[in-house]
């Protein structure tokens, strides 16, 4: 079976479904309000055509709505949890345009015919979903194949495991003890599989996550059935698969929808930026070119990004111009707190460099880095090569990620926080990213800018 067709299918087709619902729901409100008989028209009947254009932006309005209330969501929900999901993104749907229909008041949207759009608009949404997951299922398999799980482990618990699984028709089970890396990629290719469920007790951290990078890297989905210790650890969620209770990764959030909206964001803001600030960034230009005759920016190279990718971040100089020739890397080092970081005291910045580390205006440039796809406002520190080859599995998440100018952690207390708490902020991040969350690090990040703290 083609997993990536498989996996296209069920978000597209809900998508799509969903717009149709929500036409229908809204005609058919329509003509409910005015046509029907029911529902008395004391005003008149309003012409079609100005609702039509109003349905249509409810649509788009709504839609959005839906993405980031998990409608289009690969993992199984049972009908109830999933029916409650289609009537809080209905719900929320509804109280947009209400408010939109209050402050624009050139167009008097009927309130009946919205409160009946809502009510019709949840239960054909419902209708829809659940065809669209009957033919995934049913159709699905026929002409794709039946969704092949990997029962990776030994004991007991692997053969409860592929017991219980292999009473489900759509499933076809698969078992392996070895878990080395090339043949478990061997394995997946050979037999396409397109799941796999570790059941290992007495496992390592670094072991389960090292499965999940390699199930990852492949495009396969990874869950894992813990011992009571492992419940009571990391980033995981609950997950009620074909009626047992596993445990599973939480997911990096920044793919798909979610990565285009992001990217939107940075290029959108980094134009806004260089546009509102141009005439400041000017005088800073010339102020570091006056000061010492030396070169405007300094190019931070070896940094690591997205997937490993080596770039340089942009940034004004803040040090003495060839200041290698006056201070060895011995003589500085030493002033270093933690692995790779700037010395809070450190001879070889210049009197403007520091006031410029001061208030991190140094770090404007990195809008360079942002519209060129290098760098993101928000997300995790980068790195240097140095620092990238002492990381840990858990570490090395960050990759997943474009890196951020400012984060989690710069708003949390900056360099005044350890390595180990930076860590979790930029773990915490990659796991629960949401555009609020980038919305309230950005605003953070002014008053933690203008105060200084924990910055040099």
């Amino acid at each position: 079976m083609d997993l990536k067709i498989r996996k296209l299918f069920f978000p597209v087709a809900l998508f799509i479904t969903d717009i149709f619902a929500v036409y229908f729901s809204f005609v058919f409100a329509y003509w409910l309000r005015f046509y029907s008989g029911f529902i008395p028209v004391p005003k008149g009947i309003p012409l079609f055509e100005l609702y039509h254009t109003a349905i249509i932006v409810a649509i788009f309005l709504w839609e959005i709505i839906f993405i980031y209330n998990g409608f289009y969501s690969e993992r199984k929900i049972d009908t109830l949890n999933e029916f409650l999901k289609i009537c809080k993104g209905v719900f929320l749907g509804t109280l947009v345009i209400a408010a939109i229909t209050f402050l624009y008041r050139d167009f008097t949207f009927s309130r009946a015919m919205l409160a009946l759009a809502s009510v019709v608009s949840a239960f054909v949404i419902f209708i829809f979903h659940e065809m669209v997951r009957f033919i995934d299922a049913g159709i699905g398999n026929a002409l794709l194949g039946v969704h092949k799980i990997l029962i990776l482990g030994e004991g007991k618990l692997a053969e409860d495991l592929i017991r219980i699984l292999r009473k489900n028709k759509n499933v076809e089970v698969h078992h392996s003890g070895n878990c080395e890396e090339r043949n478990l990629k061997n394995y997946i290719f050979d037999k396409g599989i397109n799941e796999v469920i570790f059941s290992k007790s007495h496992t390592a951290h670094n072991e389960i996550i090292r499965l999940a990078d390699i199930c990852e890297e492949l495009g396969v989905d990874f869950r894992f059935v813990p011992d009571v210790l492992e419940m009571m650890r990391g980033e995981v969620l609950i997950d009620d698969f074909l009626g047992l209770p596993v445990l599973r990764f939480k997911s990096i959030s920044l793919y798909g929808w979610n990565f285009f909206v992001k990217r939107f964001m940075d290029v959108v803001f980094s134009i806004c930026i260089f546009s509102f600030l141009a005439v400041p960034l000017l005088i800073i230009a010339i102020a570091i070119k006056i000061t010492d005759g030396g070169s405007v920016f300094f190019l931070h190279k070896n940094m690591v990004g997205y997937r490993w990718d080596k770039f340089a971040i942009y940034k004004f100089r803040t040090m003495l111009p060839n200041p290698e020739k006056k201070f060895s890397r011995e003589e500085i080092l030493h002033l270093s707190t933690r692995r790779g970081e700037k010395a809070k005291y450190d001879p070889r910045v210049t009197k403007i460099g520091k006031f410029l580390r001061r208030f991190s205006l140094d770090e404007i440039p990195q809008f360079i880095n942002v519209l060129r796809g290098e760098m993101s406002i928000v997300g995790p520190r980068p790195q240097t090569v140095i620092e990238s080859n002492t990381f840990d599995s858990i570490g090395k998440r960050r990759f997943k990620v474009l890196p951020g100018i400012t984060g989690l952690w710069q708003v949390r207390g900056r360099k005044n926080l350890s390595y180990e708490e930076m860590l979790r902020l930029d773990v915490y991040y990659l796991e629960n990213w949401s555009v609020a969350l980038d919305i309230k690090i950005i605003v953070r990040t002014i008053p933690a800018i203008l105060t200084g703290k924990g910055a040099y």
